[in-house]
């Protein structure tokens, strides 16, 4: 049984399904209380192994981070991270960092640009006002480490200001826990409801 197993297990069902795709953008959505925050927290520690691993955590704002910050803390400091700054770095003994970080403003999200995050979790998905702004904030995603391919975990409940173009872009495109594939880019996105 491995540390984090110890520490926390996905439910059976739709949380542990969503660990176990390898698409670079995975959706996964529905009412409170079905796990999502918690199934992106453990996600980000899928190759956390590597010392190159970068990964960053998006929401909305800055108050929204304590909350994820708290149920973080449970499983990754008995890890070994270190968790320093505001907004939060998770700092992994072996190199491997997490970062968070908001989206305040209408400039924040080129904040992140000419990054290079491995492992990109974004939080209540439907709070970003347009999929424009979210292609900025997911051109960081990306990588030049051999073994670290790029991935996003998203997570959403319905409504919100962007529930249209995320309705558009993850859900009427293909049924649930059917991996489409990307006309232009060729990359898989799937949504888990």
């Amino acid at each position: 049984m491995s540390k984090l197993e110890t520490l926390w297990k996905p439910h059976e069902g739709k949380q542990n399904i969503s660990l176990q795709y390898r698409v670079f953008e995975l959706l996964y959505g529905g009412a409170r209380g079905g796990g999502k925050t918690s199934a992106g927290i453990a996600w980000l520690l899928i190759d956390i192994e590597n010392p190159k691993y970068r990964g960053l955590v998006i929401r909305k704002n800055s108050d929204d981070l304590s909350d994820w910050m708290d149920r973080a803390r449970a499983i990754y400091v008995p890890l070994g991270a270190n968790i320093v700054g505001k907004p939060a770095e998770i700092r992994f003994p072996n190199g491997a960092i997490i970062r968070t970080g908001h989206l305040n403003d209408e400039n924040a999200y080129e904040k992140y640009q000419g990054h290079e995050y491995h492992r990109m979790l974004i939080e209540e998905l439907t709070q970003i006002p347009n999929e424009e702004n979210y292609l900025k904030l997911i051109s960081s995603c990306r990588s030049t480490v051999v073994g670290l391919k790029p991935r996003i975990f998203l997570t959403a409940n319905p409504g919100g200001r962007g529930h249209e173009w995320v309705k558009r872009r993850f859900i009427s495109i293909a049924p649930p826990m059917t991996v489409f594939k990307d006309n232009i880019t060729g990359r898989g996105r799937i949504y888990i409801p």
